[in-house]
């Protein structure tokens, strides 16, 4: 899981502060990766564009693709969306001040959601392989005998960030998601959440212990792999290229692990599943039940697009595309 869980950045509630820097790694592809890319983009639907309505009678639905970073490039577009955002009805987001101030009262109480209670990541692996990983953990700033005791999901998503992303997390918390937030509060605008705030936990501790472990042996991206990946994503964020980046993620990711092809695709998509596409199909309820002629949908921006991306769906359910300029 950890070869893809950089596209969290898209999806989950981190911040990656703008100072973070790399390479764009579209600059560097081959031209075999770029031919994949391309071919995996032919026929996507909704593939580009982080602001759409979505439409029906009288109903019309605000949908935003957002990405939880901390960049100046924001302002304008918050500046833009600020007027269609207090006049809204209601705001969606995956998780409202109420879920997120549950999530972290659920952790302080039930310590088995993040962490493994009656063992330790040494004594469930390889010598080898736990100094190894015991390593990259110490240079993203986490001490190894924490790091010993996270759920080994936890740690695999930790350990694919890069040390910049980890450290801007405990930083400014002003992405577009959480601007979106503070000017519907400020109006008075309802916010709900469309979904439970353990769900993601839930999603993941559904694997067996035995599986995740095996996830953490395969080994971890390099420090600049993941530095230039994570620069790359916010790149593609603000040129609206949102399913390229999860292709992009895909061909650049693959090379640094040694497993055929078509067994890291398949990891790969089972993750996207997961972590994606089944929250997707769970956000349709909720958005279809708000009240209000008038609804903002903010969401990790790798939502939107694709077959089983939430516009998609939406357009399943009657309503009428179109796409936004900020």
């Amino acid at each position: 899981m950890r070869l893809f869980l950089i596209l969290f950045l898209l999806i989950l509630p981190a911040n990656l502060h703008a100072a973070c820097t790399g390479t764009d790694l579209r600059t560097v592809l081959t031209p075999e990766q770029r031919a994949e890319i391309a071919q995996r983009l032919e026929g996507v639907p909704y593939a580009e564009g982080t602001y759409w309505t979505a439409t029906r009678g009288t109903r019309t639905l605000h949908i935003i693709g957002t990405l939880h970073v901390d960049d100046p490039r924001f302002d304008p577009m918050t500046a833009a969306l600020a007027p269609i955002i207090r006049s809204a009805d209601h705001l969606l987001v995956e998780a409202n001040a109420e879920s997120q101030a549950a999530l972290e009262q659920a952790v302080a109480t039930q310590p088995e959601m993040l962490f493994l209670t009656d063992t330790t990541l040494i004594e469930l692996m390889p010598e080898d392989a736990w100094a190894k990983l015991a390593e990259a953990a110490r240079v993203r700033g986490i001490p190894p005998f924490m790091a010993a005791k996270f759920q080994p999901w936890y740690l695999t998503l930790m350990l694919s960030m890069s040390p910049c992303t980890l450290k801007s997390m405990t930083q400014s918390k002003n992405g577009l998601d959480q601007r979106i937030m503070t000017i519907a509060e400020d109006a008075g605008v309802p916010t709900s959440s469309l979904e439970p705030f353990e769900t993601v936990f839930r999603l993941f501790n559904q694997d067996p212990l035995e599986e995740q472990i095996a996830l953490l042996n395969l080994g971890v991206v390099p420090v600049d792999a993941s530095e230039n990946a994570s620069f790359t994503l916010v790149e593609q964020y603000f040129d609206q290229e949102v399913i390229a980046a999860l292709e992009t993620s895909r061909v650049t990711t693959r090379v640094h692990f040694d497993m055929p092809d078509t067994e890291f695709d398949a990891l790969f998509d089972d993750v996207m599943d997961l972590i994606n596409i089944q929250r997707n199909l769970s956000w349709i309820a909720p958005i279809e039940a708000t009240p209000g002629d008038s609804i903002v949908v903010a969401a990790g921006a790798l939502h939107l697009g694709g077959a089983q991306g939430i516009l998609n769906l939406l357009a399943k359910e009657g309503y009428t595309l179109e796409r936004q300029a900020f």
